[in-house]
Parts: structure tokens; C-alpha cells; sequence
């Protein structure tokens, strides 16, 4: 519980870089890739080289047909 008494809601969705926020500057989408690519992509050899597209383009789930 915290401090006002209110429970938050349970967050069982994986890691995104942007958060649920719509509007954010491109040095905190950088920023927050850096964490992304620190705790998930730690034995991917394209580690370094990736940008916020790439990125999209890897979490995107393919769809079922």
C-alpha cells in the first residue's frame, strides 16, 4: 500500500521504453533504451548498434493468422 492508502495496480507487463507516456523528449527515450538494451539484451551482438527503431521493430509480436 503507499502512503495514501490506495493500492497500486499490480504491473505484470514487461519492461517498455516508453512507459505508457505519449510525449517524450528523445533524450529520455535514449535513456531509457540504455536501461532497456542493460537489462534485456545482454548476450545480443547488435546490442550497441541498436536505436528506438530497432527496437520497436524486436518487441513487436508477430501476429497469429
Amino acid at each position: 500500500m503507499t502512503c495514501c492508502g490506495k493500492r497500486r495496480a499490480s504491473n505484470n507487463t514487461p519492461f517498455s521504453v516508453m512507459g505508457g507516456y505519449k510525449y517524450l523528449t528523445d533524450t529520455q527515450i535514449k535513456a531509457r533504451l540504455e536501461v532497456f538494451k542493460r537489462m534485456y539484451c545482454k548476450s545480443c551482438g547488435q546490442r550497441y548498434n541498436c536505436d528506438f527503431s530497432t527496437y520497436q521493430t524486436c518487441t513487436i509480436k508477430p501476429q497469429i493468422k
